[in-house]
C-alpha cells in the first residue's frame, strides 16, 4: 500500500523538488498544495497525485486538503512547507505584513496539523515534518518577524512531539539554511551560487522520511559547507 503524503507549498522550490523525488519512488500517494497553479504542470497527468490550488490561510483550502486525505482513508506523512518572508528592518514591517507572515508561517501549519493529526492518532502512526529555517535557531537582522514565526513553529513542533510520541507519531523540525530556490533568491546576504541545491536537500529529507519508524528524527539542521 502506498504511503499518503501531504506537502504544502509544493508548486515551487523545495516543496516541488521533494514532491518530484517522492513521485519517482513510486511508493507514495501525493496530495500537493500551493498557490501557483502553473507550478503544478508536470504533476497534472500523474496517477498518484492530487493537486489542490489555494491559499492555506483560507478555510476552504484546509477543507479541500482534509477531504482529500479522508478520501485516501489515511495520512502517513504531513510536510508543512509553505512559507513567505519579508526582509527589512523591524520598524518597516506594517501590521498587515506581520499578520500575513504569521498566518502562513505559523498559524497555517498549526491549523492544518490540527485537522490531520487526529487521523494519525487513530492509526497510531504517522510522521509530521515542519519545515523551519536557520532563522528558527538563531535570530538574524532584518528577519525579525520571520524569525519570530519560525521560533514559534519550533516551539509548536517540540511540544507536539511530546504529545505525539505515545501515539507512535514522529514529529520532526527541519532547519535548512539558504537553498537555491525562488524563496531565497531575494535575500541579499549570500551570493546565490553558494546556496544549497534544493534537490540535494530534498534527498536528505527523503532519507529522513524513510528511516526506520522506531527511530525519531526530532530535529535536523542543514547548512552549506561554504561560507
Amino acid at each position: 500500500m502506498k504511503k499518503v503524503v501531504v506537502i504544502t507549498g509544493a508548486s515551487s522550490g523545495f516543496g516541488k523538488e521533494l514532491a518530484k523525488l517522492l513521485l519517482q519512488k513510486g511508493t507514495y500517494q501525493l496530495i500537493l498544495t500551493g498557490r501557483n497553479e502553473s507550478g503544478f504542470a508536470e504533476f497534472k497527468n500523474a496517477d498518484d497525485v492530487t493537486l489542490i490550488v489555494g491559499d492555506l490561510t483560507k478555510k476552504q483550502t484546509l477543507d479541500l486538503i482534509e477531504h482529500a486525505v479522508k478520501e485516501q482513508k489515511r495520512i502517513d506523512i504531513l510536510i508543512n512547507n509553505a512559507g513567505i518572508t519579508f526582509i527589512n528592518p523591524f520598524t518597516e514591517n506594517s501590521e498587515q505584513k506581520i499578520d500575513d507572515l504569521l498566518a502562513i508561517n505559523l498559524k497555517a501549519p498549526m491549523l492544518l496539523t490540527q485537522r490531520l493529526y487526529p487521523l494519525m492518532v487513530e492509526q497510531q502512526s504517522g510522521h509530521i515534518v515542519n519545515i523551519n529555517s536557520a532563522a528558527g535557531k538563531e535570530g538574524k537582522p532584518n528577519h525579525t518577524i520571520y524569525s519570530a514565526a519560525k521560533f514559534g513553529l519550533k516551539g509548536f513542533t517540540d511540544a507536539l512531539r511530546v504529545e505525539a510520541k505515545p501515539h507512535n507519531i514522529r514529529v520532526t523540525s527541519f532547519h535548512p539554511g539558504g537553498i537555491n530556490t525562488p524563496f531565497y533568491r531575494n535575500l541579499p546576504e549570500v551570493p546565490k551560487e553558494k546556496y544549497m541545491d534544493a534537490k540535494k536537500v530534498a534527498s536528505l529529507l527523503l532519507h529522513v522520511l524513510e528511516t526506520d519508524p522506531s527511530i525519531s528524527p526530532d530535529e535536523i539542521v542543514v547548512n552549506r559547507m561554504t561560507k
